[in-house]
């Protein structure tokens, strides 16, 4: 099964975190849930200029991604896409993480059926000093909006840099684990559909 035939068995309110590398394809991944499920249905939400290299890669393939999808900025400088809240992460975590919290319940009331997809949160934890309360702050949120089916998301984590007591908590959590080979297929680690566990999906 290719990929893009895979999102379309996801239901709205599951979580599922896309584990990948520096050099694993994920930008193609991030492409195609934004074709799949509609770019005007997508919510970025962008840790410190993830999105960037991910446009860049695409760019370079031909792929295009419209600019005015809406994002939601923590930390950076790009001012890319249509910017609906933007918040520095060096500061105080708390204020930050309430704001952004705040902001989502907002934005999945007024648009049900938000496709949310959160670029590589792992890397606000060195910025608190890999605290292992903000760990499990940082966790907790991705936990909050479980089963809210006015939404769906995808986290994606660059399992090389992340801290291991973070991935294990979001591997629990979630509804679905996917693990994006180097050598370009998806492997399927976690499913609601036991059968499913094990499988290889083609980008």
């Amino acid at each position: 099964m290719k990929f893009k035939e895979y999102i379309k068995t996801i239901q709205p309110g599951e979580s599922v975190l896309i584990e990948h590398t520096s050099l694993s394809k994920h930008p193609l991944l991030f492409y195609a849930i934004g074709e799949t499920c509609g770019w005007n249905r997508v919510l970025i939400v962008d840790v410190i200029d993830s999105v960037l290299p991910i446009l860049r890669w695409l760019r370079l393939s031909g792929l295009q991604v419209p600019k005015d999808t809406p994002r939601v900025k923590a930390g950076g400088v790009s001012k890319w896409g249509r910017l609906l809240l933007e918040g520095d992460p060096h500061k105080d975590p708390g204020i930050f993480l309430s704001k952004f919290t705040q902001k989502l319940k907002e934005y999945y009331l007024k648009n049900p059926g938000t496709v949310t997809v959160i670029l590589n949160p792992e890397r606000m934890i060195p910025l608190q000093g890999n605290n292992r309360r903000f760990i499990l702050s940082l966790a907790n949120l991705a936990s909050a909006f479980l089963g809210n089916s006015t939404r769906t998301t995808f986290y994606f984590v660059n399992y090389e840099m992340v801290e291991r007591m973070y991935l294990a908590l979001l591997e629990e959590a979630f509804t679905r684990v996917l693990i994006v080979k180097n050598e370009g297929r998806v492997l399927i680690a976690k499913s609601p559909h036991l059968e499913e566990e094990g499988m290889s999906l083609e980008i």
